[in-house]
């Protein structure tokens, strides 16, 4: 069960929801987790409007009923809405493999190369098939007329070692004083 207290910056978006479906009031969703086994029936859910608890849930065809939901006016009502569960949640129910971390992790690391801060994770954008890190370059290195800011691919060629559980949290790469100097 979701916790009221908290506050949006520890939502993380889990599906879109679509348009209406039947007379029922169902819609279709659009994933927007890598961990879609997170959305079962009984869990609740944040929005923008409110929250919204699974009734029914067709994995095959991406079609969810929420218990709030009865007609398809009130599913139109809701189109377009982002579903959101906490940071709490999604460590608690989803299983992450052998080095795999969630986004909100890794977002505000440190990006260090032979011991030097080359920034800092702004935001991680997904495109096509491959993350991003969206790197906030440091100041000093912006000084010298470097970007503001760069990307760095998700790849092991780039990425050494990730350790969220240091304050800050760093994450170790090789290759990217490169990438930032040429973009």
């Amino acid at each position: 069960m979701l916790q009221k207290n908290k506050t949006q910056k520890d939502w993380v978006s889990v599906a879109k929801i679509g348009r209406a479906v039947g007379v029922k009031g169902e819609v279709l969703l659009h994933l927007l987790t890598d961990f879609p086994e997170s959305l079962k029936i009984g869990n609740t859910y944040f929005t923008q409007n409110g929250t919204l608890t699974i009734q029914n849930y067709n994995k095959e065809n991406s079609r969810v009923k929420f218990t709030q939901i009865d007609s398809p006016e009130k599913a139109k009502q809701i189109t377009n809405l982002i579903l959101y569960t906490t940071q709490d949640f999604t460590k608690e129910h989803c299983i992450l493999q052998k080095d795999e971390f969630f986004w909100f992790d890794i977002i505000g690391s440190q990006i260090m190369e032979e011991d030097k801060i080359l920034g800092e994770v702004s935001e991680i954008e997904r495109l096509g098939e491959k993350d991003f890190l969206v790197i906030k370059t440091a100041k000093e290195l912006c000084k010298n007329g470097l970007p503001k800011s760069f990307l760095i691919p998700y790849e092991s060629r780039y990425i050494l070692e990730v350790e969220t559980n240091l304050n800050p949290k760093i994450i170790r790469t090789q290759l990217c004083k490169a990438i930032l100097e040429n973009s």
